[in-house]
C-alpha cells in the first residue's frame, strides 16, 4: 500500500511550485534585511524585529541607529532583523560580530548591512559571505562600503558626501546631514531588499538625497565593481548608477551576467525556491526511485514556466533533468559495466539517497543600455 504522505503530498509539490512561480515578483519585492548596529552601553547584545516604523522601540536604540533603521525602511523591505553590539568604547567586549554571524547562519534573510562597523568588521563580513555562499551554498548577500571584494554576493557601495535634509531650524530653514558610504549601506540594503524582480535598481531614484559627490570617470569605477549614486544635473535628482555587485573577475562558471544584482537575485530566488520545496516535501518523505525523481523534475519545469518573462528568459533554454553522467559514474563505482546498460537503465539506476539533477536557466535582465545608429 502506498505511503499516505506520498499519495497526498506529491500533488502539493506542484501546487507549491506553481504558487512560488505566480508570486515570484511579489515575493522578490519583500526581502528581509539583517542589520547589525553598535548600540549598547554595556557588554550585551539585543535583538529587534522591525516590520515598520511603529516597531521601532521608544527606548534602547540611539538616535543615530533609529535614523539608520528608518533609512532602510524607506526601501520597504519585508522586515529588518536588528542585532545590536556594544559600542566601540566598551573595552574587551565578549559580544562580537562573530557571534551575530553565527546566529544569522540559521536565520532566513536576504541582505546584510553593518552601517557603523569598523574597517576590519567590513572585511570580516566580506569573508563570511564568501564562505557561506561558496562552502554552504547559502544565498546571503551583503552591502558593504569601499570593499573591492570581487564577488557576486557582495555589493560594494562607494558614494560618500550624501547630503540629506533631516530637519528644519527655528527659522524654517532646512538642516542637512551628510552621510558616509558606510552609513548609507543601510539605505541601499533596504532598496535592494524591497525591489521587485520586474525591474533593476539601475536609475532607482533616492528622493531624499539632495547632493552626492561627483566623479570624473564614473564608468571606470563601475567597471571596478562599485555601486554608486550620481546626479546628472537634469532635474531628476540623485539615482543609483549601474546596479552592479563587486564581481570583476569572470570565468566560464561565472560570466559577466553574474555582475548584475538583478541576475543574482533571480538565481538566488530560484535556488531557495527549489531547495525549500525539496526540503519541505521530499526529504525523508519520498522514495528515491526514478518515477519520483521525474515527478520532482516535472514540478520544477512547471515552476520555470510560471516565472518566464520577468525572472527568466521566455526563449531561453530553461530546463532540468536527471544528470546522466552522474548516474553512469555512480553505477561504475558500484561495480556495474555501464557499456552493457541502456541509457534508460542508467537513468533509472538506484542512487541511494542522492538526487542529482542537471539543467540550465537563463535569467532575464532589465533594459539598461541603448545604442542607436542612424544612417542619413
Amino acid at each position: 500500500m502506498a505511503n499516505e504522505a506520498e499519495v497526498f503530498g506529491l500533488p502539493q509539490v506542484l501546487i507549491d511550485f506553481k504558487t512560488k512561480g505566480t508570486t515570484a515578483i511579489k515575493r522578490s519585492a519583500r526581502g528581509i534585511v539583517a542589520m547589525i548596529l553598535k548600540n549598547e552601553e554595556t557588554d550585551v547584545s539585543k535583538y529587534y524585529k522591525i516590520n515598520d516604523v511603529s516597531d521601532i522601540p521608544d527606548e534602547g536604540l540611539t538616535a543615530e541607529n533609529v535614523d539608520l533603521i528608518k533609512k532602510c525602511l524607506l526601501g520597504t523591505p519585508l522586515r529588518i532583523l536588528v542585532y545590536t553590539l556594544p559600542k566601540a568604547d566598551i573595552t574587551e567586549p565578549t559580544q562580537k560580530l562573530a557571534g551575530i554571524l553565527a546566529k544569522l547562519e540559521s536565520v532566513k534573510w536576504n541582505y546584510l548591512c553593518y552601517p557603523n562597523s569598523t574597517e576590519q568588521e567590513q572585511q570580516d563580513i566580506v569573508s563570511w559571505i564568501k564562505s557561506e555562499r561558496g562552502n554552504k551554498r547559502k544565498t546571503f548577500k551583503a552591502v558593504v562600503a569601499n570593499q573591492a571584494a570581487d564577488h557576486e554576493g557582495i555589493i560594494n557601495f562607494c558614494t560618500g558626501g550624501i547630503k540629506v535634509k533631516t530637519d528644519t531650524d527655528s527659522k524654517g530653514n532646512p538642516v542637512y546631514t551628510t552621510y558616509t558610504a558606510l552609513q548609507y549601506t543601510a539605505r541601499i540594503t533596504g532598496i535592494l531588499a524591497g525591489l521587485a524582480l520586474d525591474r533593476s535598481a539601475t536609475y532607482f531614484k533616492l528622493t531624499e538625497v539632495e547632493e552626492v559627490e561627483q566623479y570624473e570617470d564614473i564608468d571606470s569605477l563601475i567597471d571596478k565593481g562599485q555601486l554608486l549614486l550620481f546626479d546628472e544635473q537634469d532635474g531628476d535628482g540623485v539615482k543609483i548608477a549601474r546596479a552592479c555587485n563587486s564581481l570583476t573577475t569572470f570565468t566560464t562558471d561565472k560570466g559577466e551576467d553574474f555582475r548584475y544584482i538583478k541576475i543574482m537575485e533571480a538565481v538566488d530566488m530560484i535556488t531557495d525556491d527549489i531547495r525549500d520545496t525539496f526540503k519541505k516535501y521530499y526529504v525523508g518523505k519520498v522514495i528515491n526511485d526514478y518515477d519520483h525523481k521525474m515527478l520532482f523534475i516535472t514540478a520544477i519545469l512547471v515552476y520555470f514556466d510560471e516565472i518566464k518573462g520577468n525572472v527568466i528568459d521566455r526563449d531561453g533554454n530553461n530546463t532540468v533533468d536527471i544528470d546522466e553522467q552522474y548516474q553512469a559514474n555512480y553505477a561504475k563505482l558500484h561495480g556495474e559495466d555501464t557499456s552493457t546498460m541502456t541509457a534508460m537503465q542508467i537513468r533509472q539506476y538506484n542512487t541511494g539517497t542522492n538526487v542529482v539533477l542537471a539543467g540550465s536557466v537563463k535569467p532575464v535582465n532589465a533594459m539598461e543600455d541603448l545604442k542607436i545608429v542612424f544612417v542619413m
